[in-house]
């Protein structure tokens, strides 16, 4: 059995497992979704995906490798919005692993970005039109709207979602703007989605980069009743933008986070020194702080490094737990080799880990 198995694949049947793997300044969250009631009955869906070779940052291609290494495959890429930390590498991702179908916020990057939306756009070319969705907000649950603009009920195994983010009109207004504009306004396109699981409902919200704007003006007032959620993944890596438009904001938002009010904040950010964006920001944290009641909750994938296991079973009781067997098996190291040059491909350093999240066996 590989590690990509052994940490990664669950056990028992009918526990929906979600990854928030380590890949440094960037994202990705790999969900294994039940369909059924056997052991062998899980699909696989990546949220996002981040590939850039930082230290110890997780190789998705290696690790999908040792994955799948039977009949199983990734069914599904999400992606919340094309920046590249979020859609990074996603072309070698396809070219090397396959996937059935795209989910994506159909912003259109233009300038500088556009580049790196070229890989997607390949990708979008290969799964084609009839396997292409758009995230667009809605009040039902498990509706996704076709790439021909039908909104269409499509379930995803035994757990339910629900897409908050982005409004079809905004969506339409941003377009509508020049390339400079959309950019300046990706954050406010972002995809926003709550999965729910368990005859106790237990939710999770990712969030993207999802910024004070959306929340404001798009997001808390309308699905305030659908915001509670037991964990959340932070939004922008714990960046400020989520409560403040910039630093010196002193309207600082935070009606979004008391009705989400989460048990567990995930941030998908380096250690502070080694982000080119000072994530996660200092004045983010202490909102988070005071908006978990155990600071011990709030879990910083860089602080160590590790990646994140939130499991929840089909009766709701859900547990969480740091790992590093991912990152020693798939991360990237930087080493001095003979010719004094560094080499990435080499397998991470171990890593110590202090936690007193709860240990106990994943299912």
């Amino acid at each position: 059995m590989t590690i990509a198995e052994k940490v990664i694949k669950p056990t028992k049947a009918k526990i929906f497992r979600t990854v928030f793997l380590y890949t440094g300044q960037g994202e990705s969250i790999l969900m294994v979704i039940p369909t059924g009631d056997s052991v062998s009955d899980y699909m696989y869906v990546l949220v996002d995906s981040d590939r850039d070779l930082e230290p110890n940052e997780i190789d998705l291609v290696s690790m999908f490798k040792d994955l799948f290494k039977s009949s199983e495959k990734l069914s599904t890429f999400i992606n919340t919005h094309p920046h590249k930390d979020h859609m990074g590498g996603i072309k070698e991702v396809y070219d090397e692993i396959k996937f059935d179908e795209v989910w994506h916020s159909n912003h259109r990057p233009g300038g500088k970005h556009d580049s790196a939306y070229k890989d997607f756009k390949y990708v979008l070319e290969k799964v084609g039109k009839d396997n292409e969705y758009h995230l667009l907000a809605t009040k039902k649950e498990n509706t996704i709207d076709s790439s021909d603009g039908k909104e269409k009920t499509k379930k995803l195994g035994l757990v339910d979602y629900q897409v908050l983010s982005p409004d079809e009109y905004l969506c339409d207004e941003i377009d509508e703007g020049n390339a400079d504009e959309r950019n300046k306004r990706i954050h406010e396109q972002c995809g926003v989605i709550k999965f729910t699981y368990g005859s106790n409902a237990k939710s999770i919200m990712i969030t993207g980069d999802s910024d004070k704007t959306a929340w404001k003006d798009h997001i808390t007032d309308t699905y305030k009743k659908d915001l509670p959620s037991h964990v959340l993944s932070a939004s922008h890596h714990g960046s400020r933008t989520f409560f403040k438009n910039d630093e010196d904001d002193k309207d600082i938002y935070e009606a979004h986070i008391e009705e989400i009010s989460p048990d567990y904040v995930i941030i998908s950010a380096p250690k502070q020194k080694d982000s080119p964006h000072g994530h996660p920001h200092n004045d983010a944290m202490d909102l988070y702080k005071k908006h978990v009641t155990d600071e011990d909750n709030i879990l910083h994938l860089g602080s160590q490094p590790y990646s994140v296991i939130v499991d929840i079973d089909d009766k709701g009781n859900l547990s969480v737990k740091t790992d590093t067997e991912l990152i020693e098996e798939y991360g990237y190291k930087e080493e001095e080799d003979d010719g004094g040059k560094s080499d990435s491909s080499s397998r991470a350093y171990v890593v110590s880990r202090t936690t007193r999240i709860d240990k106990q066996p994943m299912g």
